[in-house]
């Protein structure tokens, strides 16, 4: 998928994305491989979720999950763009169209890497208190919760 610079890209927030489109997306970004269906659960999992695409084509260019409990915090899961459309501003433009929809509430991010400076440019800070992310893989061979 190869794109020109200023390739036009409609943003909408919306679940009117397949698992497979979603599946491409993350496997065109690096994210690894992830099955239709798990992607299709994914989708209806997220309260919210934005969407970057072609319109002469249709096809799914950008993507943001997030969470909120509407009153005083919302959360951003996943924020990524196809390669071939990235540094044309469709970021920013998922990230304010999340904004919106929840106005005036804070939004947390865990950014990864050089995603950091993307974030900073939109307006993010660090937080005064130092934060660490944590996170937990389930194990290959789950063991039984204590009794």
């Amino acid at each position: 998928m190869s794109a020109p610079p200023a390739t036009p890209v409609a943003v909408r927030l919306g679940k009117d994305i397949q698992g497979h489109e979603l599946a491409a997306l993350l496997t065109a970004v690096g994210w690894g491989e992830h099955g239709p269906a798990e992607m299709a659960r994914a989708i209806r999992a997220w309260p919210a979720t934005v969407h970057a695409r072609v319109p002469e084509t249709g096809a799914l260019v950008g993507y943001l999950s997030a969470f909120s409990d509407s009153v005083s915090s919302t959360w951003l899961g996943e924020l990524v763009v196809h390669p071939d459309f990235q540094r044309q501003g469709i970021a920013t433009r998922m990230l304010r169209c999340l904004e919106s929809h929840w106005p005036g509430l804070p939004v947390t991010v865990s950014a990864l890497g050089n995603a950091r400076h993307f974030f900073i440019a939109n307006g993010y800070q660090t937080p005064r208190a130092e934060m660490t992310v944590l996170f937990k893989k389930p194990s290959q061979s789950p063991t039984a919760p204590p009794a």
